[in-house]
């Protein structure tokens, strides 16, 4: 070949390359893009970048143990795309929640190119928080945050955006997250999830005018947003009465209405809610479960019903004596409504058990479910999930835990954020 011809060539496979990653970019999924890679691989064995393109086209169509091969026979290699390569099957690892094997990977990256990033270190503080625990990765991203501030502006911006993302999957309490989130939302005000995810923590640490004057900016900019709906419901719920001298800090912080809020948004965010759980058990749940589930309420008399609208939307309880089949360590069986407004009417009406059901006893949010033993389950303030007999006794985090452990136990795949803490 001339070199003439060689450098024809060469542009030849240069446009190819670069036609794979627009392909990319444009349409991850496009089925077009194994064909080119192959091509430019004949003509140019040493494109190994090429390798690493494929992998991800792989990861996005659902091929991920093909595309943790290739990036493994890519490290094999041991060429100029060692450490991309080492990237790449970090970030598959951590995606899997391969998490030790992230940590590993992670630590060759930076073997390699020791200070060649702050998001290597920030990453490798990410795995840490799952394979061991937060107390050892949060430190690990700080430093890595601090890294980034040291190297521009921009850079410290979009590390603590990352930073306050990762604090709130990895289960730190709001009042931890506050500090970060503000710092994150002063260096970046127009990124809207930010804010909102500022205002549910301020309403948490029961700062509600606050919450709802910042929640407000959010939606002039886009009013149909749903999470920044929800968000100025709660705040100006909470930020009312004490405008008008209505209700106090401490009366508001009894309610427990901060953290229902920030319990609603979490689930919501993470998509592990109630109505995400049992729509999990729906695939899951073995035939004798279902079919000791009654049929469901319209969604009218949910709403109207005494219990909780989206289980009685989903099954108006179950039949009595049936709780074991959820396999569970304690047989709680779902209550009708009927039967919800019959428990408590009888509750109220016992001497024995009228002062803790009554207005002179803990409050409650609804009634969930009983043993048939004379055992409860009641949402409470906070929206956390108690178990009541003659006194109340912590029983889940909340409803959708509660539903999300009975999917799991039968096979659902877990969303939770908590599942990924070793």
């Amino acid at each position: 070949m001339s070199p003439e011809e060689q450098d024809v060539e060469q542009e030849a496979i240069a446009r190819d390359r670069d036609l794979a990653w627009e392909l990319y970019e444009a349409q991850p999924d496009h089925p077009k893009i194994p064909e080119i890679v192959a091509s430019v691989l004949a003509r140019s064995p040493q494109s190994t970048g090429q390798i690493i393109l494929l992998a991800r086209h792989y990861q996005e169509v659902g091929r991920v143990d093909e595309a943790r091969d290739l990036l493994h026979d890519l490290m094999g290699r041991r060429d100029r795309q060692y450490a991309n390569a080492a990237r790449e099957l970090r970030d598959l690892e951590h995606s899997a929640e391969n998490f030790d094997e992230a940590v590993r990977l992670a630590r060759i990256v930076l073997e390699e190119e020791p200070g060649e990033s702050w998001s290597d270190l920030f990453d490798l503080g990410r795995a840490l928080t799952f394979a061991e625990s937060p107390s050892v990765g949060w430190p690990v991203v700080d430093a890595a945050v601090a890294q980034a501030a040291a190297a521009s502006p921009e850079r410290y911006a979009d590390a603590v955006g990352l930073q306050a993302t990762h604090l709130l999957e990895s289960l730190a309490p709001p009042d931890v997250i506050v500090p970060v989130i503000e710092e994150a939302v002063r260096l970046n005000p127009t990124e809207p999830m930010l804010s909102i995810t500022l205002t549910f923590a301020y309403l948490y640490t029961y700062r509600p005018i606050e919450a709802e004057d910042l929640i407000l900016r959010v939606l002039r900019e886009d009013p149909t947003d749903q999470s920044a709906q929800f968000g100025y419901t709660m705040a100006h719920a909470m930020a009312q009465p004490l405008r008008e001298g209505l209700a106090t800090v401490e009366e508001l912080r009894d309610s427990g209405l901060g953290e229902y809020a920030w319990l609603i948004m979490y689930e919501t965010r993470y998509d592990c809610d109630a109505v995400s759980a049992l729509a999990a058990l729906d695939e899951v749940m073995p035939d004798d479960v279902r079919r000791s589930l009654r049929r469901p309420l319209s969604t009218q008399q949910a709403s109207e019903g005494s219990g909780e609208s989206q289980i009685l939307s989903w099954h108006d309880g179950q039949e009595p004596g049936s709780g074991a089949l959820w396999g569970a360590e304690h047989p709680f069986r779902l209550l009708s409504d009927a039967e919800i407004t019959a428990t408590e009417a009888a509750r109220l009406a016992d001497p024995t058990t009228a002062w803790v059901w009554g207005d002179d006893g803990p409050t409650y949010m609804s009634v969930v479910a009983t043993d048939d033993d004379g055992n409860y389950l009641l949402v409470v303030a906070g929206g956390r999930l108690v178990l009541r007999n003659t006194e109340d006794h912590p029983f889940a985090p909340s409803l959708a835990n509660w539903l999300w452990d009975l999917a799991v136990n039968f096979g659902a795949r877990d969303p939770r954020p908590s599942s990924r803490l070793a």
